[in-house]
């Protein structure tokens, strides 16, 4: 006898509740609880001399699909990965997914078998680019891998471990499959540690800007000052910016330094304006994450009619590498950013490849070349000629050039030789506090005509 309408819909209603409680919806992969119980009964049911391998994979760009494509652009994309998964691996392979970006793959493998990494890779590599609306769309990937019982016998823990694993290769950014080691639990704890004592270090007023200053190469003139934050924390002493950027980034912290960062570089501008020190240009550093989020313009819109310092202006500086990590999402901040007054540089240029139809497509005002080409070119034919290319594509695009860390004569001459305007580094000063910034620029007209430069310029400050 056939159901009435209202019961039978009623019963695929619990059906597919009863699913949904097991499985996801989206991929038809087992939901998290699902897989961590067969994970459990995995690894207690495996043999003594079989190992397990779980691998978590992470797909980074599926905020930045959904601002491309929509929602239905992120469902094609999480589904393929999910069908390319399952074509890679043996039908008793457990595949599952946690949250929203998150893929999991438990299979037979040693740690210590060289195929069974190979395998693990090949499986990852398998997540091939698709098609959506005509446009390509390419998985971004993250992913690590743990092994039982190697790095552990929890199941709990395996699944963490191999999370941890995942994490760290989104910081190193490339394709491969990153082994999960002891000392990651080591490093979470120090970056646990170091989130705390940042957050404690802000409310204490533990953190300085010091300043360094950009000198003209042909007038020795000073152009203005870069901004960077120090903190000489109360148990550990100086604290490098390699180890506090990151774990701020990896929090709420990034936004509160760069807030920090820019309040105290305008209020310090304005303390030197009316002390008769006017600089051309005052430059503040700018992390990725604070980029992304999407109220920055009007952030920075408002900290700036706060803090007006007219006839200095503000210059932002960005990572080369930020460019290359989202490219539409940071061409529309940028223009963003330039519609607010304040002008755009590209910081640390040539440790990554950015194109050159990329930069004429920013809102640039001006390049540095990162000190890592300017160390030691007096001496390097190849670094010159290189440096020289990099200037003259920099004015082919209308781009300021400053050199990054010039610390000797021979490698000043050689950046006013090739046509860079304008530089930093310690041949010129290390940085600095505000207080001592004074006292820098009357001293500079005596330091500046040690270094060769010209009296025969005038000079803003009337020195």
């Amino acid at each position: 006898m056939d159901l009435p309408d209202r019961d039978l819909d009623e019963e695929i209603r619990q059906l597919m509740l009863r699913y949904g409680q097991r499985f996801d919806i989206q991929t038809r992969l087992m939901n998290q609880q699902t897989f961590q119980a067969a994970l459990a009964a995995l690894l207690r049911d495996c043999p003594a001399d079989q190992g397990i391998a779980l691998i978590w994979i992470d797909v980074l760009n599926l905020r930045r699909e959904f601002a491309l494509s929509g929602p239905r652009g992120v469902d094609a994309l999480v589904a393929h990965i999910a069908d390319s998964l399952r074509s890679a691996v043996d039908s008793d392979t457990l595949l599952g997914r946690f949250g929203t970006r998150g893929f999991l793959v438990a299979m037979p493998a040693s740690k210590s078998d060289r195929g069974d990494r190979l395998r693990i890779q090949m499986t990852v590599d398998a997540l091939e680019p698709m098609r959506v609306l005509g446009a390509e769309i390419r998985p971004d990937i993250a992913a690590g891998v743990a092994f039982y019982p190697t790095d552990t016998d929890s199941a709990d823990e395996l699944v963490r471990y191999a999370s941890l694993a995942a994490s760290r290769a989104g910081g190193v950014r490339n394709s491969t499959v990153l082994t999960f080691d002891a000392a990651m639990n080591s490093l979470l704890r120090r970056d646990h540690q170091l989130e705390v004592e940042i957050r404690k270090g802000l409310d204490e007023n533990q953190f300085r800007i010091y300043y360094q200053p950009k000198v003209d190469l042909t007038t020795g003139q000073v152009l203005g000052a870069e901004a960077l934050m120090r903190w000489n924390h109360p148990e550990w002493g100086p604290v490098p910016q390699s180890e506090v950027i990151p774990a701020a980034e990896r929090s709420d912290l990034i936004h509160r330094i760069f807030e920090f960062s820019l309040r105290t570089a305008l209020w310090d501008a304005r303390r030197w304006r009316d002390r008769g020190l006017a600089l051309p240009f005052i430059s503040v550093n700018v992390s990725p994450a604070n980029l992304r989020r999407d109220d920055f313009a009007r952030l920075l819109s408002e900290i700036l009619a706060e803090n007006p310092v007219a006839p200095t202006k503000l210059e932002l500086e960005v990572t080369e590498s930020m460019l290359l990590e989202d490219e539409e999402l940071f061409f529309n901040r940028l223009r963003q950013v330039n519609a607010t007054g304040a002008c755009i540089a590209i910081d640390d240029f040539g440790t990554r490849y950015t194109g050159f139809n990329m930069l004429r497509r920013l809102p640039l005002s001006s390049m540095k070349i990162d000190h890592c080409f300017i160390q030691g070119i007096d001496r390097s034919r190849e670094m010159r000629a290189l440096c020289q290319t990099i200037v003259a594509m920099a004015h082919q695009l209308k781009l300021h050039t400053v050199s990054e860390g010039i610390e000797t004569t021979g490698e000043l001459q050689v950046m006013r030789e090739i046509g860079c305007e304008a530089g930093q580094g310690y041949l010129f000063q290390c940085p600095i506090p505000a207080e001592e910034f004074h006292q820098f620029l009357n001293e500079w007209p005596t330091r500046k005509r040690a270094l060769g430069f010209s009296d025969a310029y005038q000079q803003r400050y009337g020195m």
